[in-house]
């Protein structure tokens, strides 16, 4: 596969995650953005971590470092899409390359985060409508992360990619693009939802997931329980909750503006995978950085079948 064949991104990623910058291609239609922040929440029992990024949609390139250490460390993050523009409904190929900016070569050796060796979540930017969590497969010879993804519509989009060189620190880092062709996404108005139960199915199998909130007004700035119940379609409990991603559970918070990210882990770990059967509830923690409208996927495993669930809410100023 030539080089031209791919469109490139490349992001330097801090060391301590603290500041980073994103990219847009070439062809991005939202140039001239004013800066943007990213956001990575990770919440357990043992930690309650948040990193702040910040962003700029024009430049190619961004450079942070860090002094936590004596002698800091560039991360780039390299993403190329065969063919070089995604199209809808094809399906797209991405390599995801990181490198350490003094030596140049892709690292090969990645320490596991929640079970994986690397995160990718894409969004629809313009509502959150799309939405997809999955796990790039290393090359364990090249260093290089592979996927295939396809866009069922057009339109603007935007993907995290989470991962941890060995001995490292972990690396949090966004791009924005653009998917091409058609449908053409016409993108929904974002609103704050009544309903606290979703009917969801999985292979299917039907479900019901509740969200409940403490506080029940959520508020920027200030911790928040959120905890899913599941049942069945008849409402009664699921008790076999699986492990997923090593864990009772799954959360992935995104605002409307999809500026502000929260990637938050259940308030109980899970010390044995292969036993732990869990359920009905599941809890997160996570604190909003700002108020607005978000949307939240949760995500549990029930006999072998992904459930994920989205709720749309209104966080309040402090």
């Amino acid at each position: 596969m030539e080089d031209e064949q791919h469109q490139h991104f490349v992001r330097q990623e801090s060391k301590s995650g603290s500041q980073a910058e994103e990219h847009s291609p070439p062809h991005s239609q939202n140039k001239g953005e004013l800066p943007m922040r990213e956001r990575e929440s990770h919440s357990s029992s043992h930690e309650h971590h948040h990193a702040h990024h910040s962003a700029h949609t024009e430049m190619t390139t961004s450079i942070a470092t860090t002094s936590m250490i004596p002698e800091s460390i560039n991360y780039n993050v390299n993403v190329q899409f065969d063919p070089a523009t995604p199209q809808a409904g094809k399906p797209t190929h991405l390599n995801l390359i990181v490198t350490e900016q003094k030596v140049g070569e892709p690292i090969k050796n990645f320490d596991i985060i929640h079970d994986k060796l690397m995160h990718l979540i894409i969004v629809n930017s313009e509502d959150l409508s799309h939405f997809a969590h999955i796990h790039p497969t290393l090359d364990k010879e090249t260093g290089i992360f592979h996927i295939t993804h396809t866009f069922a519509k057009a339109g603007k989009y935007k993907m995290w990619i989470d991962v941890k060189p060995k001995g490292g620190i972990q690396i949090l880092t966004a791009f924005a693009f653009n998917v091409e062709g058609q449908p053409v996404h016409s993108p929904a108005t974002l609103a704050h939802e009544q309903t606290q139960v979703k009917n969801v199915v999985a292979d299917g199998q039907s479900y019901q997931v509740t969200l409940n909130c403490q506080p029940e007004q959520l508020v920027a700035g200030m911790d928040t329980k959120m905890t899913f119940e599941i049942r069945d379609a008849n409402g009664k409990p699921i008790t076999n909750l699986e492990p997923l991603m090593a864990a009772g559970g799954h959360c992935v918070i995104i605002d409307a503006t999809a500026r502000e990210f929260l990637h938050v882990h259940p308030a109980e770990e899970v010390d044995n995978v292969a036993g732990w059967r869990g359920g009905p509830s599941v809890s997160f923690l996570a604190n909003f950085p700002k108020p607005g409208l978000y949307r939240a996927w949760g995500q549990f495993q029930h006999e072998g079948r992904l459930l994920t669930a989205d709720f749309t809410f209104e966080v309040v100023a402090g």
